[in-house]
């Protein structure tokens, strides 16, 4: 059986942290570059007391390699300046991790690089999917983009310092840990709490950038040249959703060869935190099963 260990790579001087599952045997399929949101860390994807609800371990058991990052400016990273970047600068560090990845995982590489990613995570990702160098990957799986936010999200955002290097919590209505999860009952609610490997600050140079994304977006998902699948949570509360907003994120996706969109039933915004985490992944990685190229 599987199972997921964690790993450190350097990346221009930047050490990134992160969990990886390998599938048994050796060779993969393809491999699952896993993005978290603002405020999360790589194990929003792999917690260790619901590995029902772990994408590197489904991952795994379904022939792929996994690796759930940390992306830069979290983890071990978290107190290098020079890893608390924008969006940009992340991509220009993921890439460059994209980069070594086949020599350190070798036969478990696979056919290529599939994104993995949500909200905050999911808008990196498609700036990496709009980038010259993303037409090489094999395509990704967004959940929870804020296309736009709730107003009152939107409100507070606004309203939030960018004078240091990490932004203090929101305390306004509609921003609340409940904000980004569903009825009761559709989640654990200990992780109201965001405490323990989950949880982590923001860094205030990818939150401009996350809150200015309404209007910088648009321009990027004309951009993207990879299949996509978009995926917006059926009790969304933290941005603005629903089939309106689904049907404008296919539009602007035009240069896509693929753009398929998805609700997803019975959780809010955190889709990887709830009871229905599981039939999410599966749906992840059934689309990532159909951008392998033809005969793999």
């Amino acid at each position: 059986m599987s199972h997921v260990e964690t790993v450190r790579f350097e990346v221009a001087g930047v050490h990134l942290s992160g969990l990886l599952a390998r599938p048994d045997g050796g060779a993969a399929r393809g491999t699952v570059l896993a993005l978290h949101g603002g405020g999360s860390r790589a194990a929003y994807w792999h917690r260790d007391n619901a590995p029902d609800a772990s994408l590197p371990l489904l991952g795994a058991s379904l022939g792929w390699t996994v690796l759930a990052v940390d992306r830069p400016g979290y983890g071990e990273s978290a107190r290098d300046a020079r890893a608390r970047v924008n969006l940009d600068g992340q991509a220009d560090l993921l890439f460059g991790l994209l980069d070594v990845l086949p020599a350190h995982l070798g036969a478990a590489y696979g056919a290529g690089v599939f994104l993995a990613a949500h909200s905050m995570g999911g808008i990196l990702a498609l700036r990496m999917g709009a980038a010259d160098a993303g037409r090489d990957l094999l395509g990704m799986a967004v959940g929870g983009v804020p296309l736009r936010y709730s107003p009152a999200k939107a409100e507070a955002m606004a309203l939030v310092p960018t004078d240091r290097e990490f932004v203090p919590p929101m305390r306004a209505p509609g921003t609340g840990p409940e904000t980004f999860f569903g009825p009761p009952g559709s989640y654990d609610p200990g992780l109201l709490s965001r405490d323990g490997r989950i949880g982590a600050p923001v860094p205030t140079a990818e939150f401009v950038d996350a809150r200015d994304n309404p209007l910088t977006l648009p321009g990027v998902l004309g951009k993207v040249r990879v299949p996509v699948h978009w995926t917006v949570a059926e009790f969304e509360s933290s941005n603005q959703a629903g089939p309106a907003v689904l049907d404008e994120a296919g539009r602007l996706l035009g240069q896509a060869p693929r753009v398929e969109l998805h609700t997803q039933p019975g959780v809010g915004h955190n889709l990887s935190l709830h009871y229905a985490a599981r039939a999410y992944h599966l749906r992840v990685m059934a689309f990532a099963e159909e951008c392998l190229p033809r005969g793999s």
